[in-house]
Formats: C-alpha cells, sequence, structure tokens
C-alpha cells in the first residue's frame, strides 16, 4: 500500500483550500454543510484535499506527467466538472477517511455521488489521511470501479447513507491501477 508524504508547501496548500471550502459552503447552507455529510469543518475537508494533493503525486511519481492531470478538486465552486482527477479521459474520485475510521467504514460512498461516478464510469481511489495540518503522510489504501461499489455493495447507514463495499477481496491494489491508467 503506497504511502504519500506531502511537502510542507503542499501542507500548507491544502489547509488554505480546506478553508477557502468551508468558507464557500458556510455561506452557502450555513452550518448545515455540504452533500450528504452535514458538517462542514476544516479538519473534515482537509482529510479529503491531502487525499486529492496525495493522489496527485502518487500518479507523477508514477510517470504521469504533471500536465496530463486535470486537477478538478482545486475548482470546488465547480460541480459540473467530472472526477475530483481526470487523467486520459478516465474521472478519478478520491475517498478519504481518517486512519482511526478505516478498519469501521473503509469503502463507502452515499448512493447520490455513486449514482453519478457510475455514469462517470469513475475509478475511486480510497486513501486515510488525518484531519490536521501537521500530520503529512496519506495512505492510498487500494481502489475500485464505481460500478463495483454499486454492483457489490450493501446499504450502510453511517452519518448519512452509504453503499458499502464490505469485502477487502474485492478492493483492488494500487499498483494495478497504473497499468489502467496508462494511454
Amino acid at each position: 500500500m503506497p504511502k504519500v508524504k506531502l511537502l510542507p508547501h503542499e501542507l500548507v496548500w491544502c489547509k488554505q483550500h480546506a478553508e477557502k471550502i468551508v468558507e464557500h459552503y458556510a455561506k452557502k447552507y450555513g452550518d448545515k454543510g455540504s452533500g450528504s455529510y452535514n458538517h462542514n469543518k476544516v479538519s473534515s475537508n482537509l482529510v479529503g484535499v491531502k487525499s486529492e494533493v496525495a493522489t496527485q503525486v502518487w500518479l507523477m511519481r508514477n510517470k504521469f506527467p504533471r500536465n496530463d492531470i486535470e486537477r478538478n478538486y482545486e475548482d470546488f465552486t465547480n460541480n459540473k466538472l467530472k472526477g475530483d482527477i481526470n487523467l486520459y479521459g478516465r474521472s478519478l474520485e478520491i475517498k478519504g477517511l481518517r486512519p482511526h475510521q478505516w478498519d469501521k467504514f473503509k469503502r463507502c460512498i452515499p448512493p447520490r455521488q455513486l449514482n453519478h461516478y457510475v455514469k462517470d464510469d469513475a475509478i475511486v481511489i480510497w486513501t486515510t489521511a488525518t484531519g490536521d495540518d501537521k500530520n503529512k503522510t496519506v495512505h492510498l489504501k487500494g481502489w475500485n470501479y464505481a460500478h463495483e461499489v454499486k454492483d457489490k455493495g450493501v446499504f450502510r447507514r453511517t452519518i448519512c447513507d452509504n453503499i458499502w463495499l464490505e469485502s477487502d477481496d474485492d478492493m483492488r491494489e494500487m499498483s494495478d491501477l497504473i497499468t489502467v491508467l496508462k494511454p
């Protein structure tokens, strides 16, 4: 399982970006949060942003040119974009949890999000990261095609309704993703 250690300037960017996300959704929805999760905290957003940046770093380490990686996560105000990251026409959705949550929740996606991911033929990358700007390590746990989560997933209620890919055996290795993404 790959791990990415973010650089200090990347952590600073992640925190600033998470703060902008919170400010944007606080103006739009108040304290109700955004989307399915019904919360809007810097620490929660930081988990996601660190995971997105770490995925980009991992892709570049695996010889995908930076200019070929469309970083849609940078523009969170445009919900019409497909995927947190796009690479050679592939939509990549990054789902991050805190490390202590992994064993309990693992691979969960709210149904509405999952339907969009399936429609986009997205690849979902599962990560863990902390919600602070001190810990620089992000673990890339594995990946799945979104349709696999829909086909094999079961309903599970956490902080919201989710479709849960229960079996660890159904999660794919990150090393296998390199071949899938090559043009």
